[in-house]
């Protein structure tokens, strides 16, 4: 049926019918348009919008703009080779398993299911005393102070804190420019040993 065809027996429907044909008719008009766009549009950027931020549908294997993360993950997409919604980072987002992780952030939660199936990690800003997980990066001028084996769903988690004199450091955490870790506690960090951090 031709467009024209269409759209001259929906409008007859609206003079016969009074406004209960006018809704209906207004309906299936909107349908008709949104179908027509639809298929005029390819399959990444048919995808929903995310959470809600500027982003944009990317095919596997596109390269993520500085400062971006990927928080979808649509294995149909880009004709079966599987296409990634990518967006600015902020704090508290939650992204896909391989998705960078932006200088400045670090790594505070971990869901075995998420981003259909994956895996999802959240970033967030760091902040005194916050807990992140195995693997996340030490944000400059933060030691790593304290360790729980089964954090973060089971990937381990070690607590950040600011540098300062007094504090205990557990093994591999970076040293600030300024300190120097002195006197060993096999007890400290939850049984893994820890440095008392002192000024250089």
């Amino acid at each position: 049926m031709s467009d024209r065809h269409l759209w001259k027996r929906l409008t007859t429907a609206v003079v016969r019918r009074g406004v209960g044909a006018t809704l209906g008719a207004l309906a299936l008009i909107a349908a008709f348009v949104l179908a027509g766009t639809a298929a005029g549009t390819s399959s990444a950027a048919a995808q929903p919008a995310g959470w809600g931020g500027p982003g944009k549908w990317a095919c596997s294997g596109a390269p993520v703009q500085s400062g971006w993360v990927i928080t979808l993950y649509d294995r149909t997409g880009c004709n079966g080779s599987g296409s990634w919604y990518q967006e600015p980072v902020k704090d508290g987002i939650w992204t896909c398993s391989g998705s960078p992780i932006v200088p400045g952030y670090v790594i505070t939660d971990h869901i075995q299911t998420g981003c259909t199936g994956i895996g999802s990690w959240r970033h967030n800003l760091p902040k005194d005393g916050i807990w992140t997980c195995g693997g996340s990066p030490v944000v400059s001028g933060y030691v790593i102070t304290d360790y729980i084996r089964n954090g973060c769903n089971g990937v381990g988690a070690w607590r950040h804190n600011l540098a300062r004199v007094g504090l205990w450091t557990c093994p591999g955490s970076p040293i600030p420019a300024g300190f120097r870790a002195t006197t060993y506690s096999a007890g400290g960090c939850s049984g893994l040993g820890a440095w008392a951090l002192l000024r250089a």
